[in-house]
């Protein structure tokens, strides 16, 4: 069921297509149109929760026959007496595929008209059920959060996305197109509009939540070659799809609420060995202001969620698979400015971005730490982020971005302890967060973009991924390894 969920979200991110920011805004497909306001149910978002849960777990259970999934009381009442551990999942199932499970929770709230703060207590219960009715496993602490806060992320993207679609105005095949790619992007949506007859009805309005929204998206592909720089041999091409969106404008209102504006970034890489999503970032205020406007200039201050993750691998010469770098912080919050210099006289326009957060959650590569399926630490930390760019005479762009990503492992176990010989049951009573110490991922991009008047753009990127961690055991020597990879990429601004 995991791996299904993560196809859909490749689906979703790869269906909610409307153009890009570099970093102008694109008004020019604003509809006149006025706002609907959908009717308050709890009761109901706390049914579509709790049959959200029944549903996947019975499909884990008899379809994919799923021997986590084969609960009953006795399973029940051991969950709550152990309590919450530190899970040994996968990497993509516990950052990626769980913050998912968690939108459609946030979503059976949403679409019954619970604004975004209301919505996230359904997010937690909704977690809460799953972690301690709808497994035979202890519940895990590192699902909590991460489906909680990482599920309030992508469940408001995916609200706000599948928003755009929405034309009850329109019917035959139109209306048909439209319902199917909101329900892609929002399923538990979708059966509130089957459940009220919205998805047939016809009216005179588009029905949408939300109206005048600027919308700038770029979808683009091309070859990726990705190389570790100490070891040349090590290294992947691949078919390298991206998507920028950004949602919005932060420079348009002296105040904005939760995710009136955001950015999501996506990557993903085809026949190759790379992992399917290879990259996932978000960046969506829970409280904005705009403190400054003089001319085409303008700054931004506010709190911001984030959620972040890449992923890698190789096939070494010798044919076995590595991974040199992955990095998560599924859990982030922190502060944030925005500058902002254009306008459509202007001959360079000019943005800067900078950002430092405190991470809840996040998750690191290990070196040692192999039990079941967990081959990465767990921990918190900080990340700050710095984003700039200019373009000139609004062809060409040159962007520099810089990330960094410092995650701690506060819970080891016992340097005598052999990883090797513990049973899954036997690391559940050990309960620790992975192997002690702190880990550092630094990603430093720089970019150069020709976008053609004709809305097309070709790019050349380089990426450098540069691995720093130090382990308490004095047995373990300190790791400090770099990556490289770069990308041409043809894009359509749509």
């Amino acid at each position: 069921m995991q791996k299904f969920l993560v196809v859909l979200l490749t689906l979703t991110v790869c269906i909610t297509a409307h153009g890009q920011n570099f970093p102008q805004v694109d008004t020019r497909n604003y509809v006149s149109d006025s706002a609907i306001v959908l009717p308050r149910h709890p009761w109901r978002a706390v049914g579509e929760v709790i049959a959200t849960n029944l549903v996947v777990g019975s499909f884990n259970r008899y379809i994919m026959n799923q021997d986590f999934a084969k609960i009953n009381f006795k399973t029940i009442k051991r969950n709550f007496q152990i309590g919450p551990v530190w899970d040994t999942d996968m990497f993509s199932t516990n950052l990626v595929a769980h913050p998912y499970h968690g939108s459609l929770y946030f979503n059976a709230a949403r679409s019954n008209g619970m604004n975004f703060w209301e919505s996230v207590p359904f997010t937690l219960g909704g977690s809460f059920m799953w972690e301690f009715f709808m497994e035979n496993e202890p519940p895990s602490t590192n699902d909590l959060i991460a489906t909680t806060f990482g599920g309030t992320a992508l469940g408001e993207i995916t609200f706000r996305l599948s928003d755009l679609f929405l034309d009850d105005r329109t019917t035959g095949k139109e209306r048909i197109g439209r319902e199917i790619l909101a329900g892609v992007i929002s399923p538990v949506r979708a059966v509130n509009r089957i459940i009220t007859g919205d998805a047939w009805k016809k009216s005179r309005n588009k029905g949408r939540v939300y109206t005048h929204v600027p919308i700038n998206f770029v979808v683009s592909a091309g070859p990726r070659f990705l190389f570790e720089r100490e070891h040349s041999d090590n290294s992947a091409t691949s078919l390298h799809l991206a998507v920028r969106l950004d949602y919005g404008n932060p420079y348009g209102d002296d105040f904005y609420s939760p995710y009136e504006w955001f950015q999501l970034k996506a990557g993903f890489d085809f026949f190759s060995k790379q992992p399917l999503i290879s990259q996932v970032n978000v960046i969506g205020p829970l409280w904005g202001k705009n403190v400054w406007t003089k001319g085409d200039r303008a700054v931004t201050v506010g709190v911001f969620q984030h959620f972040d993750y890449y992923d890698s691998q190789l096939k070494t010469s010798g044919g076995d698979l590595v991974y040199p770098y992955r990095i998560s912080q599924a859990a982030a919050l922190g502060g944030g400015v925005l500058y902002n210099k254009s306008s459509a006289t202007d001959r360079v326009d000019v943005y800067a971005e900078m950002y430092i957060n405190g991470i809840a959650l996040g998750a690191s590569k290990t070196d040692h730490f192999f039990v079941d399926e967990r081959d990465y630490n767990l921990g918190s930390g900080y990340s700050v982020k710095a984003f700039a760019g200019l373009t000139y005479r609004k062809h060409w762009s040159f962007l520099i971005n810089t990330e960094n990503y410092h995650i701690f492992t506060w819970k080891g176990y016992d340097y005598n302890l052999d990883l090797s010989t513990l049973t899954k049951e036997e690391y559940e009573v050990l309960n620790v967060q992975g192997d002690a110490g702190n880990a550092r991922l630094t990603v430093f991009t720089t970019q150069v973009i020709y976008n053609s008047p004709k809305r097309w753009n070709i790019s050349l990127t380089n990426r450098y991924f540069s691995r720093r961690t130090h382990y308490k055991n004095p047995d373990f020597d300190d790791i400090n390894t770099s990556t490289s990879d770069v990308m041409l990429t043809f894009g359509v601004r749509i």
